[in-house]
């Protein structure tokens, strides 16, 4: 071994010696380090309720009595809420038969006795066979501090076809009723819907049901003022029969049937109110329970977290929830 390997060696098994002879902090070191965490701890802890304090949300945060607190952030919700909400309403088909709608107006004239109501008259629209498709659009959804998100939703309403059936009356009134008499007409047609557009306005309550958060749909307005069209062939149908009415022993020439189409036709335009069944809205639930076996060694441990209770506020949706842990039996030898 040269000179230089055994000093290397040397070297070695002194530091290993010193290494090994290194002596554990005696108790006042120990008590010191311990006093200067805890030093630490009391300023962070004093700041963070200092910063608590200052917080309202925080300050409710740490008030809530819960063992687990779990906060989602609004625009989770939102998004989870519309898509609930869309789902509702995409690819929807919906049975028109038996929708009806009505129009009447009493028509006056200036008579040697003055000005007098010489007739009433009357539409009445009953769709016997006509299918609709509904496609619901993107929602605009906002969480609100009452436990809802409230929900604007697009409803597009696809172009159909199907059977109209259309009543007119005449009643004649006063004078009129000695010299016209009253009509009544009612003609099968061919109507269509239009393409449209319309805004459901709504909410999606969220509520805690122990094992589950539930989204329940509040619509009260369901109804949709569905705009309506006949085909060429039926307009002219309507004018037709009309003029059958249009001599003076029936009256016609006082309805003016030109006026009556112009009305139905306002009729159409405007819409039919048609409501959508309630029981397309349906709540949902989504699991707030979890429970999980752990094993530890030969034991196995238990823990159950159960939501207790919900705050929603406009920025944040928090619950609060209990948690238990439970050992179990261990398997028998």
């Amino acid at each position: 071994m040269t000179r230089s390997s055994r000093a290397c060696l040397a070297a070695g098994l002194f530091a290993v010696g010193f290494a090994g002879c290194r002596t554990a902090p005696g108790p006042e070191v120990e008590a010191a380090r311990l006093a200067s965490l805890r030093r630490i701890y009391d300023d962070l802890h004093g700041r963070l309720e200092q910063a608590v304090a200052q917080d309202p949300l925080a300050k409710r945060v740490f008030a809530d009595r819960g063992q687990v607190v779990v906060a989602i952030r609004s625009g989770l919700i939102e998004e989870l809420a519309g898509t609930v909400a869309q789902r509702y309403l995409d690819r929807v088909s919906l049975d028109l038969t038996s929708v009806e709608a009505r129009d009447e107006g009493a028509i006056h004239k200036d008579t040697f006795l003055g000005r007098m109501k010489v007739g009433e008259w009357a539409v009445d629209i009953d769709i016997t066979d006509l299918r609709i498709s509904l496609e619901a659009g993107k929602p605009k959804v906002s969480l609100r501090a009452d436990d809802r998100v409230e929900i604007e939703l697009p409803v597009d309403v696809k172009e159909s076809e199907g059977r109209v059936s259309i009543r007119f009356s005449w009643d004649s009134k006063s004078l009129a009723k000695i010299v016209c008499k009253d009509f009544d007409l009612t003609r099968d047609l061919r109507g269509r819907v239009l393409p449209q557009r319309h805004v459901l306005s709504g909410a999606l309550h969220i509520g805690s049901a122990g094992d589950s958060l539930s989204l329940t749909p509040l619509f009260p307005d369901r109804k949709i003022p569905l705009k309506v069209d006949l085909t060429p062939s039926s307009w002219e149908a309507v004018e037709a029969a009309l003029r059958t009415q249009n001599t003076t022993d029936r009256c016609g020439t006082l309805m003016k049937p030109d006026n009556l189409v112009a009305r139905l036709r306002e009729l159409a335009a405007k819409g039919i109110k048609v409501g959508i069944p309630e029981s397309i809205f349906r709540a949902a639930h989504l699991p707030a329970h979890l429970e999980q076996a752990v094993k530890i060694g030969d034991r196995t441990v238990n823990l159950t977290v159960k939501s207790e209770g919900l705050t929603v506020l406009p920025q944040l949706l928090w619950t609060s929830a209990s948690a238990h842990v439970r050992q179990l039996a261990p398997p028998a030898p």
